[in-house]
């Protein structure tokens, strides 16, 4: 065997060892896909809190400050000691045949801890109810990514697929706890959110 024979063996063997090491670290960095999951997912219909100021303070108040808001609620449960960047994605469909509306929302959640009850939440306005569907909720889902995978999924109602890829998407108006009447309290109840961070 040639010296260069030889030495084209050593930088194959080296590099097969260097590859299959690299793939190894990534294997293990990866989350598995049993590091989260959902167990619950419900509308919730809630009248706004009353804080004890007078609507004077603002001229009065609008028809819709009476009227209920739905919020859509996520549980789940997290296997990791510490999570940040937790991805979720909520659908909302309201209305049936030609009024149906699937509104579409996102929130990135940090310090997820290890276990379970954790909750999130995004909103309805009341004036949204009205104006679509009729007010009626016929649908609900929620997808949790980490890490650049998907996690977890859960819909109501069940139905085996991914029903809400079957509507265009409507961005802008399910809301975060802290784009509602319920912000001074979301943190007794719902996990952090992540402040978006501008350019």
């Amino acid at each position: 065997m040639s010296v260069r024979t030889a030495m084209a063996i050593m930088f194959v063997a080296a590099l097969t060892t260097w590859s299959s090491a690299i793939h190894s670290a990534f294997a293990q960095a990866a989350p598995a896909k049993t590091s989260f999951e959902i167990t619950g997912l419900k509308p919730i219909a809630r009248q706004a809190p009353n804080y004890g100021i007078g609507s004077g303070d603002l001229g009065g108040d609008i028809p819709a400050a009476n009227k209920p808001w739905v919020r859509i609620e996520v549980e789940f449960e997290s296997k990791l000691e510490w999570a940040d960047d937790v991805q979720l994605r909520y659908y909302v469909l309201m209305g049936k045949g030609k009024e149906a509306k699937l509104f579409v929302g996102e929130m990135t959640l940090v310090n997820v801890a290890k276990g379970s009850k954790h909750y999130a939440a995004m909103f309805l306005h009341p004036n949204t109810l009205d104006r679509f569907g009729r007010g009626s909720v016929e649908g609900i889902a929620v997808e949790l990514r980490y890490g650049g995978q998907l996690m977890d999924t859960r819909s109501d109602p069940k139905t085996g697929k991914a029903w809400w890829n079957d509507f265009r998407p409507t961005q802008g108006f399910l809301l975060p706890p802290s784009r509602t009447p319920w912000a001074p309290v979301a943190h007794r109840r719902f996990e952090a959110e992540k402040v978006p961070t501008t350019p």
